[in-house]
């Protein structure tokens, strides 16, 4: 799309414990066999927005072990390029380490063409076509244009996020954390469509107001202090949240349902990810499986329900799997039964035949684990 950026900014992202302790949530495997980044650079891809700049505010080798060359995501062959933008100076100063930091030490705004940019988070996930929301901004006159979903059980999701309320036309003049006190509230999917002067003065902004703002911090101050309107786009998609472990696991999960999967990947609208030269799955004599996702490479030789298995994981003969996710080339042993557990990768589980979380807490073993 012409005089259009995509921006996927990675620096506001939950933390999942175990999970993200050595890689961003955005390079974390989803369903077996995607990244969670793949969905917004998806919508980029299948929006025609062939100028991306990932905003990486740390583990830069996960995210470019995943995404490569970026071709799979590029229809824009001769023009259209991912790039990865590094604060290198924030990596040893945290709290300087934002998005806008980031901008201003590995971004020139001024060299880069564009008129507008979408600015995503990876932890919404969701096919959006952000091609109406910006139809619908430009048409607006607004200098930034704010995304949100209507929602009936904020008591429950989206904890945390930033909720709007608006005036009669349609700008946002409050923004409140969600704390769950109402099931009822107007949620901001953290998606921003802003032009590039805006851009600019944010960046420039920054400087005298606080230097640990970041975009969406200086957009809710001009809010909060009615310095500049912010026009708003209600999405009606589906959205699934990835805010905590708890979610990223009950989300997943939830998508073993048919109905709830395809309110996620809609037809005509590709999930592209990194392919791997691996072949199919391959099931033993004595396999049962039921209900789950298998990726390739997998062997399956033992029982496996409700669960997402990742490719090149190993289940033996008499080992039972049950509602866990299990990351790239874990091992469970022969006789061994697991369930609601959550294995990072390479995890070998061997000599400890039984281990079980709850509905309410599930077990995550940490990356290379020996049980």
């Amino acid at each position: 799309m012409n005089k259009v950026i995509g921006i996927c900014n990675l620096h506001n992202e939950p933390h999942l414990g175990e999970l993200t302790k050595n890689r961003p949530l955005a390079a974390v495997t989803f369903l077996g066999r995607y990244g969670i980044i793949d969905f917004t650079l998806s919508n980029f891809s299948n929006s025609y927005i062939d100028k991306v700049y990932v905003l990486v505010k740390k583990g830069i080798v996960a995210i470019r072990r995943h995404i490569g060359s970026g071709a799979i995501w590029n229809r824009n062959t001769k023009l259209g390029h991912i790039d990865l933008v590094l604060n290198e100076k924030g990596l040893s100063n945290k709290p300087f380490n934002t998005d806008i930091n980031n901008i201003k030490e590995g971004l020139d705004l001024d060299l880069v063409d564009f008129e507008y940019a979408v600015i995503a988070p990876s932890y919404m996930l969701s096919s959006m076509d952000y091609r109406p929301i910006i139809e619908a901004h430009i048409n607006s006159g607004a200098q930034v244009t704010a995304v949100y979903q209507h929602i009936e059980n904020a008591d429950k999701e989206f904890l945390r996020c930033d909720k709007y309320k608006f005036d009669a036309a349609g700008n946002i003049t409050s923004v409140k954390k969600n704390i769950g006190r109402s099931p009822i509230a107007d949620i901001s999917l953290d998606t921003f469509i802003i032009n590039k002067k805006l851009l600019k003065r944010i960046i420039n902004d920054s400087t005298k107001i606080s230097q640990l703002y970041s975009i969406q911090d200086m957009i809710n101050f001009y809010i909060e202090e009615e310095l500049v309107k912010v026009n708003s786009y209600k999405y009606e998609g589906f959205v699934v949240p990835i805010l905590s472990l708890e979610g990223y696991v009950n989300n997943s999960l939830s998508l073993l349902n048919y109905h709830t999967r395809n309110r996620l990947f809609i037809e005509d609208w590709p999930i592209y990810t990194t392919t791997h030269n691996t072949p199919p799955a391959l099931y033993g004599k004595d396999a049962d499986v039921q209900n789950s996702f298998i990726a390739n490479g997998a062997v399956i030789k033992g029982k496996v329900t409700n669960s997402i298995i990742s490719r090149e994981v190993l289940v033996e003969k008499g080992a039972e799997v049950n509602n866990c996710i299990i990351f790239t080339k874990t091992v469970v042993g022969r006789d061994v039964k697991i369930n609601r557990v959550v294995s990072d990768k390479r995890v070998v589980i061997v000599n400890t035949k039984k281990l079980s979380g709850t509905e309410d807490e599930f077990i995550v073993l940490s990356q290379g684990a020996k049980l």
